[in-house]
């Protein structure tokens, strides 16, 4: 499933305001993931990691990561359960 540009785009704004750091340093890394999750899912990671690293940086940046990564390990389990 590809991503809406509304969610992507508001997971984008989130992390501009809060994350402090350059945006051609996370903004690619976001595109792919809208294309390996649903766009929620990508929201909620950014939810997710804003609850636990709400000083944002590069940490936050990584956890974010960390949690796209899982719940793409998740779908692809679940998926191979069909």
């Amino acid at each position: 499933m590809h991503a809406t540009p509304h969610h992507i785009k508001l997971a984008l704004q989130i992390m501009d305001d809060w994350l402090g750091l350059p945006e051609y340093s996370y903004k690619a890394t976001v595109y792919r993931f809208s294309f390996k999750l649903p766009p929620e899912h990508v929201l909620e990671a950014v939810e997710i990691t804003l609850a636990k690293f709400p000083d944002g940086g590069e940490s936050a940046f990584r956890y974010f990561c960390g949690v796209c990564n899982c719940m793409i390990q998740e779908q692809r389990i679940r998926q191979s359960w069909n």
